[in-house]
């Protein structure tokens, strides 16, 4: 029996010339050869996309989640492991959140989103602080 190939020779040819090959014959299929779609998953799960896009949404109730005053002097910088690191404009802000004001933001952004996805956070300086006007 003859194995059918995914080419049909106009195909073949077509190909030949545009690509100007020199095989008269096309390749056997193979088994081994990988879809493209089969990779795309994994590889947008080791560019942690899922996690960026969790911060957005933080981002985007942060106002509700801290009030307007923090809010101006921090934001959510990015999540990995379940740490949400946490983006102060000051060093003051830095040492006042490290304390009970930050223990029950934690509380609130859990509430918000779920302790799965959140565990704790983690305060940094921002290395992007805002202009000043």
């Amino acid at each position: 029996m003859k194995r059918r190939t995914p080419y049909n020779k106009g195909q073949w040819q077509v190909s030949r010339e545009r690509f100007q090959l020199t095989d008269y014959v096309p390749p056997e299929p193979t088994s081994t050869v990988t879809p493209l779609g089969d990779l795309i998953p994994d590889a947008l799960r080791n560019m942690k996309l899922n996690a960026h896009a969790q911060v957005v949404q933080i981002a985007d109730v942060w106002a509700e989640i801290v009030g307007p005053q923090l809010a101006s002097n921090t934001r959510p910088g990015h999540l990995e492991n379940r740490l949400l690191t946490v983006f102060v404009s000051h060093p003051m802000w830095f040492m006042e959140l490290r304390g009970p004001a930050g223990t029950e933001i934690l509380t609130r952004v859990q509430e918000k989103f779920g302790r799965k996805i959140i565990a704790n956070i983690r305060w940094s300086i921002d290395p992007e602080p805002p202009a000043t006007k």
